[in-house]
């Protein structure tokens, strides 16, 4: 039963949030009463849960209810990765139908990494990433390669708690600009990744080939390292970092 009803009072802050989707800038709490078809006092509780979390702000001279920082915090965040997202798809599918290989992007969220955005291989052996999966830094190409470009305080922290990797190979990564995986993360699975810039010089996205290892010569890996660096550069160029 609290399962059920903690549902649906998010249900009713996502109606609330919804309201000025809509193109008005402020309601009063009557007009937002209304508008999600509650009581006052329902409504009441539930702005206030909103406006403890920043996500509402309720002014005191007009005593009305308007979008808090922390939506515009949110926005920002999803507006980048939306950029990255829109800017490197052309690129995506360049090296998928190149190589026939499952290709995207992991952006870097805190000490992981999350694919937002792959387009599959063909073949019926092929690597699937699922896009939303969430992985570690320090293991596999994409990893290695937003590793590599954090803060050394902080890379060595990560690789205190995961030695999978060594300082050495991460600066391997900077000098060559990508990183190469061979079963690091899942067996009989080899990656290609490199960074991707954004305009303010830093690396929070990283461009990956995926593919069985199995059929996969070293001659075809440095193919794919060339023209991963291609990309790279390309959608680094277009997020608006001067190479």
């Amino acid at each position: 039963m609290a399962q059920e009803y903690n549902v649906r009072a998010v249900d009713r802050a996502l109606q609330i949030l919804d309201l000025f989707a809509e193109g008005n800038s402020s309601f009063t709490l009557t007009e937002i009463a209304k508008g999600i078809d509650l009581s006052p006092s329902t409504t009441l509780r539930l702005l206030n849960t909103l406006e403890k979390r920043n996500y509402i702000y309720r002014s005191s001279e007009n005593l009305k209810y308007y979008l808090g920082f922390r939506l515009a915090q949110i926005s920002n965040v999803a507006f980048r990765n939306l950029d990255v997202i829109r800017v490197a798809r052309p690129y995506l599918e360049y090296l998928n139908k190149l190589f026939n290989e499952s290709t995207g992007l992991y952006i870097r969220k805190g000490d992981h990494r999350i694919c937002v955005d792959r387009i599959e291989g063909t073949r019926n052996l092929r690597s699937v990433v699922q896009i939303g999966s969430r992985q570690v830094l320090t293991r596999g190409a994409s990893g290695r390669v937003l590793l590599a470009y954090l803060p050394e305080e902080r890379a060595r922290l990560l690789l205190e708690n995961d030695p999978f990797v060594t300082v050495e190979s991460l600066e391997k990564v900077r000098s060559q600009g990508f990183a190469v995986s061979r079963a690091e993360r899942e067996p009989g699975v080899l990656s290609v990744a490199a960074p991707i810039f954004n305009s303010r010089g830093t690396v929070e996205t990283a461009v990956f080939v995926t593919m069985p290892l199995m059929r996969v010569e070293e001659e075809r890996i440095e193919e794919i390292s060339d023209e991963i660096l291609k990309v790279s550069r390309g959608i680094s160029r277009e997020m608006g970092y001067c190479i």
